[in-house]
């Protein structure tokens, strides 16, 4: 994966917003994919080419893609004020809503989850009910050790999206950090259902299990967790560990 595409990933920065904004491209010498490949083979010069694009148009494209190239460079400051302005320049819900959900990323990765909050309660203002907004938020709810924010907004994504196996495991994760050990139980059970081989369900599981004090089933679920997840995996590391853990406190 190139690291254009791994910040594509992470930020969401070439759709929904991209597609959005991105209706016209400048006849006169740059498009935008040509400056975002530009960017993906080397930041500095497609932060270069795109801030020459921007003194020769008013293309939100162009600061779009200087935006991705501040991203590449770890330039998350530069990023973040870059699309606050695209922001404040946009009419349409949906596209502000978009950016202000990449402007929510930017925050996380430049380790400012208060800020990230703030970007994200502005999108969600703007598309109320959209899961996935919902859940960005909780993240940086979770980042910040609120714990009942985080559990409140992911309420509200299972609500939306009460088939989607990843908000139920986040939503048991929530729910079990602020100490609601019976619903966080109903919630990764239904993780469970929707995912039933995926190796950080049991690990979430396990967890919960051994706080309401079922050592066995916790035990259990993190053998599991070895047995079916690979060995570099997250969750096949932590497992290792609880288990480790566990033996030593009889």
């Amino acid at each position: 994966m190139s690291r254009l595409e791994q910040a594509a990933r992470t930020l969401g920065l070439l759709a929904p917003a991209a597609a959005l904004l991105l209706c016209t491209a400048p006849a006169f010498a740059l498009t935008y994919g040509e400056c975002t490949a530009l960017v993906d083979k080397s930041p500095a010069d497609g932060y270069n080419a795109a801030i020459d694009w921007t003194k020769k148009t008013d293309d939100p494209a162009a600061q779009h893609c200087a935006a991705l190239a501040e991203v590449a460079l770890k330039r998350y400051g530069a990023a973040a004020d870059r699309l606050n302005r695209l922001v404040e320049q946009t009419e349409n819900p949906y596209e502000s809503a978009a950016l202000l959900a990449q402007l929510g990323q930017v925050r996380m990765l430049d380790g400012k989850a208060d800020l990230a909050v703030q970007a994200y309660s502005r999108a969600v203002k703007q598309t109320p009910n959209n899961a996935e907004l919902l859940s960005e938020r909780a993240r940086a709810y979770a980042a910040m050790g609120d714990w009942p924010h985080a559990v409140k907004d992911l309420d509200a994504a299972v609500q939306v999206e009460d088939d989607n196996a990843e908000l139920q495991l986040l939503y048991a994760t929530a729910l079990r950090e602020a100490g609601d050990l019976p619903e966080a139980s109903k919630a990764i059970a239904k993780a469970l259902a929707l995912a039933p081989n995926e190796p950080a369900n049991f690990l979430e599981r396990g967890r919960i299990r051994l706080l309401a004090g079922d050592r066995k089933g916790a035990a259990e679920d993190w053998k599991r967790v070895l047995s079916s997840a690979a060995k570099s995996s997250p969750e096949y590391q932590a497992a290792n560990a609880s288990l480790k853990a566990l033996d030593k406190v009889k």
